[in-house]
């Protein structure tokens, strides 16, 4: 037995309606043409689906009983027709994210926030890892995108800079070098200094402009996260150098302030794709969301 979805359309149609005028309106056809349909579906069931009468056609109880298998699948056909939009309108989809503790603490929980505002069928997924580990993620193939400090030397990884900006120099309220516009580091000299750990390597480069500058600081307080660090500097542990993000985030709460240092130290937020996996449309728009907010974070 061979069907197809045409005449099935039809005869659906004109179940709902009860006249072939209105199943002819509603599919855009003539009515010889929907009546064309019933007939050759009724050859292909081999047996009647209506009783005509006079002009009118009653639908007999096994055209009824067929009925609810068809209307069944209907729906079934209109839901993945909806899913269909919904995915294309970016409101129904996954993504999963591992990111580098510098972004995920407070900036990217406040991007997923906006962006699934109007997405209630997209779920996300977020893991707070270190930038090796987020690598190690991404090139798994089992996470979308990759947020992290380090490069990418990896087959399985597209590595590339998002965002990059210089670091900002983070002091306690009240501190005496708040008067200052601009701090360099002879300002820091013999101040106690809270450190990121030695494996960062903004840790590595703040340390060798201190060096290059002769200069001197009190390094007896270390922490591994920037979060971390700029706590212990609203706590008057003392003063350090961070991310802008986390810098300004903490700012922001009025934990700490801020001034420019110089010379610079960039601090580059790089992506991580996965190199065999295309990066979803709702990716993409993620991605988009994201460094437009990392552009105005200033």
């Amino acid at each position: 037995m061979k069907l197809n979805h045409r005449q099935l359309e039809a005869f659906r149609a004109l179940i709902e309606t009860g006249s072939v005028t209105e199943a002819s309106k509603r599919m855009y056809v003539s009515q010889p043409a929907v009546s064309r349909l019933i007939a050759d579906l009724e050859h292909s069931v081999g047996y009647a689906l209506f009783q005509r009468e006079k002009k009118r056609l009653s639908p007999t109880p096994e055209a009824l009983a067929l009925f609810e298998e068809v209307d069944r699948s209907f729906i079934g056909i209109n839901k993945i027709a909806e899913a269909a939009k919904e995915i294309g309108n970016f409101r129904r989809g996954a993504l999963h994210i591992s990111s580098l503790p510098a972004m995920a603490l407070d900036f990217l929980p406040r991007m997923i926030s906006e962006f699934c505002r109007d997405k209630p069928d997209i779920s996300v997924n977020l893991q707070i890892n270190s930038s090796q580990r987020v690598l190690q993620c991404i090139a798994s193939q089992q996470f979308d995108i990759g947020f992290a400090e380090i490069g990418a030397e990896h087959p399985a990884v597209i590595s590339r800079v998002l965002y990059e900006a210089p670091m900002v120099a983070i002091l306690p309220k009240g501190h005496p070098l708040l008067k200052l516009s601009v701090i360099s580091p002879k300002d820091f000299e013999g101040e106690n200094f809270v450190s990121l750990g030695t494996n960062y390597q903004s840790r590595i480069n703040i340390d060798a402009v201190f060096l290059a500058n002769n200069a001197s600081r009190k390094l007896h307080i270390e922490a591994q996260l920037s979060m971390a660090v700029g706590n212990m500097v609203a706590s008057g542990a003392g003063v350090s150098i961070i991310d802008h993000i986390t810098a300004y985030s903490l700012r922001d709460q009025g934990l700490i302030e801020t001034r420019p240092f110089l010379p610079e130290i960039k601090y580059s937020y790089r992506v991580l794709l996965p190199s065999h996996k295309p990066l979803s449309r709702i990716g993409e728009t993620f991605l988009s969301i994201t460094r437009k907010n990392l552009e105005n974070s200033d």
